[in-house]
């Protein structure tokens, strides 16, 4: 069988343990003191993965801009968690025969190209001075992580330009997967949880992206180039170091799959994710 198929056979196995765990992650204590508000610290308390809806694009977002305690070089390790099937509406079995939802095929969420390796590491920088993301750095080395080998030609991004679009190319021939990538972000979110009003008395960002991505590769039949539409939402909680003298911070990453406007099963999920990935971060100052 193909490793995509087999991908989507691991999925229904090891389901039930795994979506336990991500409800339970959905409800971090650290910010549920804080989730009275209206914003994405009580969107992600409430332990309701259907509070995920993917955004409804009007004004473009500006670009996201971390705290002073992800300022710096790091180096990251990425490790699955596990997932779960939201839906009430779509049976599970019905979902992991589609292979157009994000996640199933490799490369199809580009910052998460692998979605169920267990362990993957990567690099990460945030400037002090623009308290932006180098978007390059890291999903260049995230791709080439999850892949296991160099298949990232470039990263093309300009955030004063256009903070919402991203172009990857790829080394020719590297992956079946992708020529190139398109990433579009819809919309954004972030929070910042005071150490006073977080359980653990560690200060906790929050950060979340709705994109879209267009994959452009080579279909089955020779010389005909395939493109590919989907549609993801990311959602990062990252907590400070405990401690002054601690080189580490922690975080999750849960990414929300939804359907695409022109899958046949669109109207039966239109909004809410379809499948939720759970992956947990650790980040080592360099």
């Amino acid at each position: 069988s193909s490793p995509e198929i087999s991908r989507r056979n691991a999925l229904r196995t090891s389901y039930t343990a795994a979506a336990t765990s991500i409800l339970h992650q959905l409800l971090s204590p650290d910010i549920a003191n804080a989730a009275s508000n209206l914003g994405l610290a009580n969107k992600l308390s409430k332990r309701d993965p259907s509070m995920l809806k993917n955004s409804v694009f009007n004004i473009p977002p500006g670009p996201q801009f971390y705290p002073d305690f992800m300022h710096g070089d790091w180096d990251v390790t990425m490790k699955y968690r596990g997932f779960l099937f939201p839906s009430t509406s779509i049976p599970k079995e019905k979902l992991v025969a589609n292979v157009g939802i994000p996640g199933f095929q490799k490369l199809s969420i580009a910052t998460v190209g692998d979605v169920g390796r267990e362990v993957t590491n990567y690099q990460m920088s945030i400037d002090k001075s623009t308290k932006m993301e180098d978007r390059k750095l890291s999903l260049s080395s995230s791709i080439n992580g999850h892949l296991g080998y160099d298949a990232v030609r470039e990263v093309i991004y300009d955030p004063k330009d256009n903070p919402n679009r991203i172009s990857i190319d790829f080394i020719p021939n590297r992956t079946r997967n992708a020529n190139r990538i398109e990433l579009f972000c819809n919309g954004r979110e972030s929070e910042l949880v005071s150490a006073e009003e977080s359980a653990s008395g560690q200060t906790v960002f929050l950060c979340a992206e709705y994109i879209r991505q267009v994959t452009f590769g080579l279909s089955q039949e020779f010389g005909v180039a395939r493109q590919v539409s989907g549609n993801y939402g990311h959602f990062w909680t990252w907590k400070s170091p405990k401690d002054s003298s601690s080189a580490t911070i922690t975080g999750n990453l849960l990414t929300a799959a939804y359907l695409d406007a022109q899958d046949p099963m669109f109207f039966e999920e239109p909004s809410k994710p379809v499948v939720v990935y759970s992956h947990d971060l650790v980040a080592t100052r360099r």
